[in-house]
C-alpha cells in the first residue's frame, strides 16, 4: 500500500490499526481521503462503520496540537464526515473479478458517512490516472488550452469546438 501511496504522490499519510489496509490524508488541506485496498465492495461498509470512532484521533495528529480543542468543540461529526472521501482501490486481474458498474454506483451514490470514490484498474499507469481524473479533474481541465482573445481578434470557432469536445470527453469518462 506504501508503495502505491508513494506512486499517486502522496507523501505524508497516517496508518491507524483500526483501519491496516488504508492510509489516511489531507487533500487540499480541507479534505480527508481515506485510501483503501479492497477486494470486495462490502469491505467499504467495515470502513465507513470504524471511521466516526476515529474522528478525535484522526484530527489530533493531522492538526496542528493548538487546534485540537477547535476540532473537539467546534467541529460537527457531520462536517466532519462530510469532508472525508474514502477512495476504494480494486486492481482487477481479469473482466470477470471487476465490479459491476450498477454495484460501484450504489456505493458511490450513499454519502451517509464519507463520499465513496472506487477505482478499478488493471495497472499502475491506469491507477495514476484514474487517480488524477477522479481527485484532481482541474488538473485535466487546466491542460486544456485557455482561449484568450480581444475584442480586435478573430475568434477561431473550430478551436472552440475542439476544446469542448476535449472537456465533454473528460466529463463523459467521469459519468
Amino acid at each position: 500500500m506504501d508503495i502505491i501511496m508513494n506512486e499517486l504522490g502522496i507523501k505524508d499519510f497516517l496508518l491507524y490499526e483500526e483501519l491496516p489496509s488504508c492510509r489516511i490524508g489531507n487533500l487540499d488541506k480541507d479534505k480527508i481521503l481515506v485510501i483503501c485496498l479492497i477486494d470486495e465492495l462490502s469491505q467499504i461498509d467495515d470502513i465507513a462503520k470504524k471511521l466516526p470512532s476515529l474522528r478525535n484521533k484522526m484530527m489530533m495528529r493531522m492538526n496542528n496540537p493548538k487546534n485540537i480543542e477547535v476540532v473537539e468543540t467546534k467541529i460537527p461529526i457531520s462536517k466532519f464526515l462530510w469532508d472525508m472521501y474514502i477512495v476504494a482501490l480494486h486492481q482487477y486481474k481479469d473482466e470477470k473479478s471487476c465490479f459491476k458498474p450498477a454495484e460501484i454506483a450504489k456505493y458511490e451514490r450513499d454519502r451517509f458517512i464519507a463520499r465513496k470514490i472506487i477505482i478499478q484498474y488493471e495497472h499502475m499507469e491506469e491507477l495514476k490516472r484514474n487517480f488524477v481524473e477522479l481527485l484532481f479533474p482541474e488538473r485535466i481541465l487546466d491542460s486544456f488550452s485557455v482561449l484568450e482573445s480581444l475584442d480586435s481578434e478573430k475568434i477561431d470557432f473550430e478551436e472552440i469546438k475542439e476544446l469542448l469536445q476535449n472537456i465533454e470527453n473528460v466529463v463523459k469518462k467521469e459519468g
